[in-house]
């Protein structure tokens, strides 16, 4: 079964689905290496985002594809640029905005459309 069978009896029309990942799932924005691991687990979900989204454009169900930002974690000895709660507020605002216009982009936290 699809996936996005799966979750059509919980969704209708207007609703939003938001999936979290990271600007390391960009291949065109690896400047770096490394990470391989992380990066291609992160590119897999922004692929399959992008596909929820074309396949629930129909029923105008929209997803948000979401970059918090560098974020002062454990995961990253807390050498982060954004604190958690600020990371969340920005998500909040960039959720508020998903519509089936921008339904199936990718965004980092403060606005800025990414590149795949």
């Amino acid at each position: 079964m699809l996936l996005s069978q799966a979750m059509l009896p919980s969704l209708r029309a207007g609703s939003k689905i938001a999936m979290i990942t990271s600007r390391m799932g960009s291949i065109s924005d690896n400047s770096s290496g490394g990470y391989y691991g992380y990066r291609m687990a992160k590119a897999a979900l922004n692929a399959g985002a992008v596909s929820l989204a074309r396949d629930l454009q129909a029923k105008q169900i929209a997803v948000g594809i979401y970059h918090p930002g560098f974020v002062q974690t454990q995961m990253v000895a807390f050498a982060g640029d954004i604190s958690p709660t600020e990371a969340a507020k920005r998500l909040a605002e960039r959720i508020s905005e998903l519509n089936l216009t921008n339904s199936g982009r990718f965004y980092h936290s403060n606005g800025t459309e990414l590149p795949w």
